[in-house]
């Protein structure tokens, strides 16, 4: 049997993860199945002849190489051009089974061009569903799969330990960015994020202290990202960790920025004064998105803005590079309460000299995917929202303009 995964990135550079983990896991139980991660750059998704020749390479690579099963991975950017490429894969070559999993695989995509969609975590999902293809395994006892009139149990990797290092695997070598995750899931449940969804697990620090290490004897790369939500939850399991990559990072004597997600009211004095002491780059996101007590409650995102406050005075002290985040849209807010919000960056967040300010994204598989009053651009598809219970699409509209008006009048005072 061969398994084709196949993935499309706005970035080139970027090693696949989640396709690593997939065939990592699989191979341990299944060494005689052959497993492909094959993936597609579209750059600018606005560029038709980007995407059009993107198409026609990435049809053409399925043709030619024979797949069994071709497997899609759907993300954000990603989630529309999957579901037209499994339509297209049935219009080459029907005998071809297609199956779509990732954060944007739900039921809403499931059609007579997908065989199998794999929601939630996938590793376990795709083992057992590669069980069913040869034989072993009734369909009703793969988890996590949707298939017409069926919808499977869910399962989560319990021990994160089990999983073999993502990657220890047969790709190139060199890429400007890797990917680290030492958790999954989050002890917080915000209505707008995935990371809610999951329990909180860890991978062990003895897990990592073995592996780390072959990250940076078998790879070159620039940039590390840590993809825990809140990585500061647990402050001495962070800083371990970061001294396993100073520890690596002073070996290879590479030059290196870490990125971490960082929880602002979790940040105190001695959390920032250990962070200014690691030889390698480290830029910090926070994750603010609002201000207003409404916002917050009806998103169940709890903030204590005055340890916010003191979070950035602690930054600040020590030098350490951040950015602190803004969403609007989110339901209940309007322009006014997000100027609020706006204000309270901008008196707080000193050397940032900008205001940060996402779109909200109605995300799939989340507590507010459903929320009434909303309507997003693409209904079955994660996507830009353009109209909640309080705002348009042209209060939305407004709200970006004067973000980037008050961004251009900044630059006027660096």
């Amino acid at each position: 049997m061969k398994i084709l995964i196949v993935g499309f990135n706005v970035q080139a550079d970027v090693f696949p993860l989640g396709a690593a983990y997939l065939k990592t896991y699989a191979r341990k139980y299944h060494p005689d199945v052959e497993i492909e991660i094959k993936e597609f750059s579209f750059g600018s998704r606005y560029n038709y002849e980007t995407n059009k020749n993107t198409e026609l390479q990435a049809l053409s690579y399925i043709l030619l190489s024979k797949p069994d099963v071709v497997a899609f991975s759907s993300y954000i950017w990603s989630g529309e051009m999957v579901k037209d490429f499994a339509r297209a894969v049935k219009q080459i070559s029907p005998e071809i089974k297609t199956v779509i999993g990732g954060v944007e695989a739900s039921s809403d995509i499931l059609t007579k061009d997908v065989d199998f969609i794999i929601t939630g975590e996938g590793e376990i999902a795709f083992k057992e569903l590669i069980d069913h293809l040869k034989g072993t395994r009734n369909l009703d006892e793969v988890h996590n799969v949707v298939t017409s009139g069926r919808k499977n149990p869910i399962i989560i990797v319990e021990n994160l330990d089990e999983l073999p290092f993502p990657y220890e695997i047969e790709l190139k070598k060199e890429y400007a960015a890797v990917r680290l995750e030492t958790a999954r899931g989050c002890i917080f449940s915000c209505n707008f994020c995935h990371y809610a969804q999951p329990k909180l697990r860890h991978f062990s620090v003895d897990y990592l202290k073995r592996n780390i290490p072959y990250l940076f004897e078998h790879y070159d790369f620039k940039n590390l990202t840590i993809l825990d939500a809140n990585f500061n939850t647990n402050k001495e399991r962070m800083l371990a960790i970061l001294d396993i990559l100073e520890q690596e990072f002073t070996k290879k004597k590479i030059k290196l920025k870490v990125h971490v997600e960082l929880r602002p009211e979790l940040i105190d004095e001695r959390l920032a004064e250990a962070m200014s002491r690691f030889s390698f780059s480290l830029a910090v996101e926070l994750g603010l998105q609002s201000t207003d007590k409404e916002v917050l409650a009806f998103a169940n995102r709890p903030t204590d803005l005055k340890k916010v406050e003191e979070a950035l005075l602690h930054l600040e002290r020590y030098r350490i590079n951040y950015k602190i985040d803004l969403m609007y849209g989110l339901p209940k807010d309007t322009f006014f309460k997000f100027l609020h919000s706006m204000q309270f960056v901008i008196n707080n967040a000193v050397s940032q000299n900008k205001v940060v300010a996402h779109h909200f994204m109605q995300l799939n598989n989340t507590a507010f995917a459903d929320a009434p009053g909303i309507s997003r651009i693409t209904p079955e598809h994660s996507s830009m929202v353009l109209k909640t219970d309080r705002q348009d699409v042209l209060d939305l509209y407004k709200t970006k303009l004067f973000v980037d008006m008050v961004n251009e009048e900044l630059k006027l005072l660096k």
